[in-house]
């Protein structure tokens, strides 16, 4: 029976000394990581907190939120004089302050539409620490798209819940969604998918404590992905904070969720950037892979301009339909209701072919499908990937 040996370090010159004595730790695996963290709110601050204490080597920190003072109860890394920051701007300085040795890069946007998803490809785990459903649903698809485990966290009050989500090991988020789930979800919405600028998003009570408990365990879960151990998908850790129970319950996987689709085969392009690829280029390459008839796919409608058909007047738009708000879809000339002018695909006839993908609303590192009948394959714009991750 083969024995690892264990390595001791000298505690006066070693931050992780301690860490050594832990038989199944690898601290050259954990400086070697690249962890993203989904929300830098009260349980994204402890989440990283944990991360940067232990060593991890790369931090991604993603949020679109601004700090306010109601959040200076919760969360660890935010000062008074944050107020008004990007949350994602504040909790990075406070991470490198926390340990110096830890890379971090900071994300400002929204997760359900501006990141690419190649992204979640490249990292070695997923943590949410998210307030709603929408973004979890999104991480949710994303990581079954790409096969990639996640770690989901959510707390109220002094409740708190951890689940691990393996695409193939039992269910997934969204096979724990009820009807009443969806309702709430539709609400961003209004009758044309156009983003609801002003809607009311009702706030979840939380303390520091529940945030701590709830971090510590998702942290944990993170650890064990990163060094291979077993975790337990599917299941969700509840914990009772006024009666102090914590146990483990299994969600039953569902038939034909809609989250279960998976990408395949996901074809890497060293070449390709958003920045300087161009529609033309990319189709040329989805062509020389699958034929000459081949055209490319977007996953949601891209709105290329707007007209008003009382003025007579069409303005070019070119970003993704989810990403607009109602007021855009009013006429600045007449206030009337502009229609829309809708893609998502590319076939070659296009007079816009000469545009860039991020001209087209398509971020660093997409992944974007090219279909020939009943052929087709992903193509990621990997040529993004170490301009992407440049972490400080």
């Amino acid at each position: 029976m083969s024995e690892e040996t264990i390595i001791i370090t000298d505690p006066d010159s070693d931050r992780y000394h301690t860490f050594g004595y832990i038989s199944w730790w690898k601290q050259e695996v954990v400086r070697n990581a690249t962890v993203m963290v989904i929300g830098a709110g009260a349980l994204g601050n402890e989440v990283l907190k944990n991360l940067a204490l232990m060593g991890i080597g790369n931090l991604l920190i993603c949020d679109f939120d601004t700090i306010e003072d109601s959040n200076l109860s919760r969360s660890v890394l935010f000062r008074t004089t944050d107020n008004g920051r990007r949350k994602v701007d504040a909790a990075a300085t406070a991470v490198k302050e926390l340990n110096p040795d830890v890379n971090v890069m900071a994300w400002h946007g929204d997760i359900n539409f501006e990141m690419g998803l190649g992204v979640f490809r490249h990292v070695d785990a997923i943590v949410g620490c998210l307030d709603n459903r929408e973004a979890r649903l999104s991480i949710n698809r994303f990581s079954w798209a790409i096969q990639k485990p996640w770690i989901d966290g959510a707390i109220q009050e002094l409740m708190g819940i951890v689940r691990v989500f393996w695409p193939g090991q039992g269910a997934c988020y969204e096979c724990t969604l009820t009807d009443q789930d969806y309702q709430i979800i539709g609400l961003r919405y209004s009758c044309p998918l156009l983003a609801r600028q002003n809607l009311l998003q009702g706030k979840v009570p939380t303390t520091p404590t529940s945030a701590s408990i709830v971090a510590a365990f998702q942290t944990q879960e993170a650890l064990k992905i990163i060094h291979g151990m077993e975790v337990q998908p599917g299941k969700a850790i509840m914990i009772n904070g006024l009666t102090n129970d914590i146990y483990t319950t299994e969600y039953p996987e569902k038939k034909g969720c809609l989250s279960h689709s998976v990408l395949d085969p996901i074809i890497e392009l060293p070449e390709a950037h958003s920045n300087s690829t161009t529609l033309q280029e990319l189709l040329a390459i989805a062509r020389t892979k699958l034929g000459n008839e081949a055209i490319l796919e977007f996953d949601g409608e891209i709105v290329t301009g707007m007209y008003c058909p009382t003025c007579d007047k069409e303005e070019p738009i070119f970003k993704k339909m989810a990403r607009l708000y109602e007021n855009e879809a009013t006429c600045p000339m007449c206030n009337g209701r502009r229609d829309m002018r809708l893609t998502h695909r590319v076939t070659g006839d296009e007079p816009y072919l000469t545009r860039t993908l991020a001209q087209m609303d398509l971020p660093a590192l997409a992944i974007i499908r090219g279909r020939n009948g009943s052929k087709h394959a992903y193509f990621e714009l990997t040529g993004d990937k170490e301009t992407f991750f440049s972490f400080a």
